[in-house]
């Protein structure tokens, strides 16, 4: 999702967002870029992603904490992703597939991308976090934790009841061991309604907090070519027959 989508989204010019992966720092210095007043919370593990994070990203109105977010307070085995394709020149390997989780289909969808090293890193439940860092409300959290969807929501049930919009990336095949579906994640949600879908991400609303923008008559058009453009469709249902059609052949 486009972070000019965002503002629209949120109609607002400091916005509280946190931001759950923040990997090397590109959402981050899009966010600060197109909101001049916000307040950004970064969470990263991967000391190769904080490296470059701090190193790019150096403005007051951006906190990063160096914890994974889950469902447990204390360490756990990451992950981490290495290897490149042909094009890609960002850095000397691919970082942005590291995860809590363990490698599964992955391994065979993007076959260039390896996972040859793990290492410990401290753990989080946002809501301890949030009980440390109390917050009236939460505008957004922008989250891309590569398959631990489900910790992360676990560890954060009373933080998503302050949130008003929660983006997350998603995946229907099991890319690392014990990925949730789409599926599951609403079911995790109860008070959240999926209105948009990205790609592989999904922007839930909470029912729960009133006033949104998509309240409003004017904005019937927008939510329709911004939020539901037809690839989008086109693209929920290749993923639906293929799901299909695996189950079939199972």
């Amino acid at each position: 999702m486009k972070k000019q989508t965002v503002r629209k989204l949120l109609q607002k010019n400091n916005p509280v967002v946190l931001e759950i992966g923040a990997s090397t720092g590109e959402d981050s210095i899009a966010f600060l870029r197109e909101f001049a007043q916000i307040q950004l919370y970064c969470f990263e593990p991967d000391p190769r992603c904080l490296e470059v994070h701090k190193s790019q990203v150096k403005d007051p109105r951006c906190k990063l904490y160096e914890i994974a977010i889950s469902d447990v307070d204390g360490e756990a085995e990451f992950y981490q992703s290495s290897g490149s394709y042909e094009g890609f020149n960002e850095y000397s390997e691919w970082l942005q597939s590291s995860s809590l989780k363990t490698p599964k289909n992955h391994l065979e969808v993007h076959p260039w991308c390896k996972f040859e090293n793990k290492v410990i890193v401290p753990t989080r439940r946002l809501d301890s976090w949030f009980e440390e860092n109390p917050i009236d409300e939460i505008d957004l959290i922008w989250a891309d934790v590569q398959g631990a969807e489900e910790n992360l929501i676990k560890g954060a049930f009373k933080t998503l009841s302050y949130t008003k919009y929660f983006y997350t990336e998603y995946e229907d095949d099991e890319l690392y061991e014990g990925q949730i579906t789409l599926e599951q994640i609403n079911a995790l949600l109860p008070n959240f309604k999926a209105i948009g879908y990205f790609g592989n991400n999904v922007l839930f609303k909470n029912t729960e907090i009133p006033a949104s923008a998509f309240n409003n008559a004017d904005q019937t058009v927008w939510q329709i070519w911004e939020l539901f453009p037809p690839k989008v469709w086109l693209q929920f249902l290749k993923r639906r027959l293929k799901s299909r059609a695996k189950s079939l052949h199972n």
